[in-house]
């Protein structure tokens, strides 16, 4: 879906990425400098699991220059992920709402969007 659109894509797999052919839909995304595919994990991780899963979230994340974060549950895996990055000194966003207060507690930044100003 995200394919359809002009804007850019990063996809990062839990898992390897695929080794044979890739599909005719990514080929002119690729070319035209719109779809970056990456992975972490070479030929053994062939299906996603929660910890790769969780390696790949942490890979990502510490590649980005900031993270959004919609909502993360009080005592979640996704607040523990959020602490982690907000620990390596890497601004955090998240939406404005007394959901994500213990987010916001911990240093997260509210977003605020541009329409809304």
């Amino acid at each position: 879906m995200l394919l359809r659109g002009k804007q850019p894509v990063i996809w990062c797999p839990a898992r390897r990425l695929p080794a044979k052919k890739l599909r005719k839909e990514y080929a002119g995304p690729i070319s035209d400098g719109r779809l970056l595919m990456l992975s972490p994990f070479g030929e053994r991780i062939k299906r996603a699991r929660q910890d790769i899963a969780r390696f790949r979230n942490e890979f990502v994340a510490a590649l980005a220059d900031q993270v959004f974060v919609a909502y993360a549950a009080p005592g979640g895996k996704t607040e523990s992920f959020s602490k982690k990055v907000l620990g390596w000194g890497k601004p955090l966003l998240t939406f404005n709402s007394h959901k994500n207060a213990s987010l916001i507690v911990s240093g997260a930044r509210p977003y605020i969007s541009l329409d809304a100003l």
